[in-house]
């Protein structure tokens, strides 16, 4: 089954609004969620939505900076990892190519039991972690982006769980919400991301089933 991500801005006016948008997010069925590349302090924004959720993963966007010294993230991964009972993910974005921080972040979350996630662009060696986001238009777009990294993998014989995630805009409506998941799932995504968006809710919960249209058959007689 399609897994769905969310991701959340890491700005806002009202942290208690903030905090119930995240509850309401994991009470809708949402596999996980992912923040902003820019905005407020990710480390403390997910501590606090640790706090107020029970099953939900938390993933944490870890810059290429960060990354290429993981010795200064291993305090804020276990912090974090132990707040979310386990919950925790690491998304690095933006390495080099052939970078040695690939390597230092993936021991890193192993010692502290949580999974990686680069962008395939990064380093062909994100065959190795726990998964990539593929960055698309199109789930054509999406096969293509992620299949160097299949390909790796099935190169080097490595059988276990691989998360392959896709972003998404925020669909218009049902019908679309279904196509976009049922078309990704084909094109070998294991979830997508969506933005945050008021209309989410609706989909988390009721996007399998058809659309109320009888206020237009009421108005056209």
């Amino acid at each position: 089954m399609l897994k769905i991500g969310v991701r959340l801005p890491r700005q806002f006016e009202d942290s208690g609004d903030y905090l119930a948008d995240a509850r309401a997010i994991e009470s809708a069925g949402a596999d996980s969620l992912w923040l902003d590349a820019e905005g407020y302090d990710p480390w403390l924004l997910l501590a606090g939505m640790a706090t107020i959720t029970g099953r939900i993963r938390l993933v944490v966007p870890v810059s290429s900076a960060e990354a290429l010294a993981p010795q200064a993230l291993g305090a804020r991964v276990a912090t974090l990892s132990r707040l979310s009972r386990g919950r925790t993910a690491l998304a690095v974005t933006g390495l080099a190519e052939g970078s040695a921080g690939v390597d230092a972040v993936i021991e890193l979350a192993r010692r502290a039991q949580c999974c990686v996630i680069l962008e395939t662009a990064s380093d062909r060696r994100a065959g190795l972690a726990d998964g990539v986001v593929g960055f698309s238009e199109s789930p054509e777009q999406f096969r293509a982006a992620v299949e160097p990294v299949t390909r790796l993998r099935q190169r080097e014989k490595l059988t276990g769980s691989f998360e392959l995630w896709a972003t998404i805009k925020m669909p218009d409506d049902r019908e679309t919400w279904r196509r976009l998941r049922q078309a990704y799932e084909e094109a070998g995504a294991t979830g997508i991301i969506v933005p945050s968006d008021p209309r989410l809710l609706d989909l988390l919960r009721n996007g399998d089933e058809e659309e109320d249209r009888s206020d237009l058959g009421l108005a056209q007689g």
